[in-house]
């Protein structure tokens, strides 16, 4: 994992769908059982204006329609006030203006939807979507790594803002992505699985077990 200042760290928050299941790092969500729905997820923190937060696509399972719903909110995970929705599909509302969803083509603010140039049902495993608030107030997604313009104006500011996110339908896991260059232990990683491609040789290499552990990740 890179190793970041501490202000730009960022994980998965406790509060969740309850069909989410986290890593232990808090950078993974995965839904669990045979299921297609409570997969909501908030960020642990507020985001940073100009900070993009990148979810990487790791798992899909077609025999569900429907797929990641991703965006952010003002509401505060932290608060008790803040109810862990079914499926982003139920803040699509007049009571919940404080969400920006991007769902399908469309982004939803509560219940004004707006067309978007980009269809978050194409994501392919690997793939990585990224949001970002910007100091003049838009809201952008980016697509592995190219910005994908203004899905929404007038973001407010002088609030908090947390990314959100619905593991929705088709797409069964994924996890946070540092957006940058690679980073050395990416580097290495890259490397060495251009080498030890088997999983039983990856096991018996002579170093420590969490360094196993992450080449697995």
């Amino acid at each position: 994992m890179p190793v970041l200042p501490e202000k730009w760290v960022i994980g998965l928050h406790d509060k969740r769908g309850r069909n989410i299941t986290l890593t232990s790092d808090k950078r993974r969500a995965a839904r669990e059982g045979d299921t297609y729905d409570h997969g909501m997820v908030f960020s642990d923190r507020p985001l940073h204006i100009g900070e993009i937060f990148q979810l990487k696509i790791e798992e899909l399972e077609s025999k569900w329609a429907g797929s990641l719903r991703f965006g952010i909110t003002t509401c505060n995970p932290n608060c008790p006030s803040t109810n862990i929705v079914r499926a982003a599909t139920d803040l699509f509302t007049a009571d919940h203006q404080d969400y920006w969803m991007l769902s399908g083509t469309r982004i939803h603010n509560g219940e004004i939807e707006k067309e978007y140039n980009f269809s978050i049902h194409s994501l392919k495993v690997n793939d990585v979507l990224g949001v970002q608030v910007t100091g003049n107030g838009n809201l952008n997604y980016y697509v592995n790594g190219l910005n994908q313009g203004a899905a929404m104006t007038q973001i407010p500011l002088k609030k908090d803002i947390y990314a959100v996110f619905d593991v929705y339908g088709r797409t069964k896991q994924v996890s946070v992505k540092y957006f940058g260059v690679a980073t050395l232990e990416e580097l290495c990683k890259t490397e060495v699985l251009k080498w030890v491609k088997d999983k039983e040789k990856l096991l018996k290499l002579p170093i420590p077990k969490i360094l196993i552990d992450f080449l697995q990740e």
